[in-house]
């Protein structure tokens, strides 16, 4: 445990940003996420882009148990009563989602890309088996790839007070070299998946913008506003806390930097509450559930898709 000595943090100004935001990200994760779940188990045949829902659904709920605690840690004027431990836990938590999700929201976007330009290729004839397989070993990659997080320092008392704060800026404004090749690949790993999702969506929306897709497939288009939404969550919610984190490490402390470092952190906990957007968009079950609920509320006159009618 350390002594926070030159890099204070506006707490509250932070505080009063984040408590009604985490909060509203919980209230709307944890339910979308929840139902995402019985769907799957429950409802959804199980195919190769449904074993990387699931295991999407399973990081956001990795990360919705860990909302709570820092909940109560806000509350308490940023003072943690939790122990060291659970500390390390809970950011570790948070940064095996950062990971995961971008993870499998590539590897979803290398499925639509495959499925839409290239039909007949193998990656579309993935079995269970073979997905499972390729998640179980993005799991591996990640667990070990996040680990610094868990043995770097991140419990620290404030200067002039008891309070102590569980936060991971200190591998940003006093990073060991270690924690700078973290840091290193961290960058790296989000500038690939990035890269990658940006990548499958301009190739997509040139196919269906092109000659030969007029009036395209419902399918096709959804696969296009399904890519536009996954750039657009990698814009909101992933890249903000690297970005702020590396001005951090290059600039070092200020009020300024960071607000915005803890506001990216609100950012990243919202792809948690907006992942239903894409369970939505690849899986018809769990789609049509939610037409089902509206339609029999009266709201609305979806109408149900053939793939689910056929297997009623």
């Amino acid at each position: 445990m350390s002594n926070i000595t030159s890099c204070t943090e506006p707490e509250t100004l932070v505080s009063s940003i984040l408590k009604p935001v985490i909060i509203l990200e919980l209230i709307f994760g944890l339910p979308g996420n929840v139902f995402a779940l019985w769907i799957l188990f429950f409802k959804s045949p199980w195919k190769a882009c449904n074993v990387y829902l699931f295991c999407l659904v399973i990081s956001d709920l990795l990360l919705l148990t860990g909302l709570p605690f820092h909940i109560d840690y806000l509350f308490r004027g940023e003072d943690w009563i939790f122990g060291e431990s659970c500390c390390r836990l809970i950011l570790y938590i948070i940064s095996v989602n950062y990971s995961a999700s971008m993870a499998f929201m590539a590897i979803l976007a290398v499925d639509r890309f495959f499925r839409i330009l290239h039909p007949h290729h193998r990656i579309c004839r993935m079995s269970v088996r073979q997905a499972i397989m390729l998640a179980s070993t993005v799991w591996m990659v990640v667990l070990l790839l996040r680990l610094p997080t868990a043995l770097n320092l991140v419990l620290a008392s404030q200067k002039n007070s008891s309070k102590l704060t569980c936060h991971t800026f200190l591998s940003w404004t006093s990073p060991s070299v270690q924690m700078k090749i973290y840091n290193s690949v961290q960058l790296i790993e989000v500038l690939l998946a990035f890269g990658l999702v940006v990548f499958c969506f301009v190739r997509v929306s040139f196919q269906v913008h092109s000659r030969q897709s007029k009036g395209a497939h419902r399918r096709v288009k959804r696969a296009v506003r399904l890519l536009l939404f996954l750039v657009i969550v990698f814009v909101l919610c992933f890249l903000p806390t690297v970005t702020s984190g590396i001005f951090l490490q290059v600039f070092s402390c200020s009020e300024f930097l960071m607000v915005c470092f803890h506001a990216s952190l609100a950012l990243t906990y919202m792809n948690s509450a907006l992942d239903p957007v894409i369970y939505c968009h690849v899986n018809a079950w769990f789609r049509d559930t939610l037409k089902g609920k509206t339609n029999s509320l009266g709201l609305t006159k979806f109408k149900m898709s053939a793939k689910t009618n056929r297997k009623r």
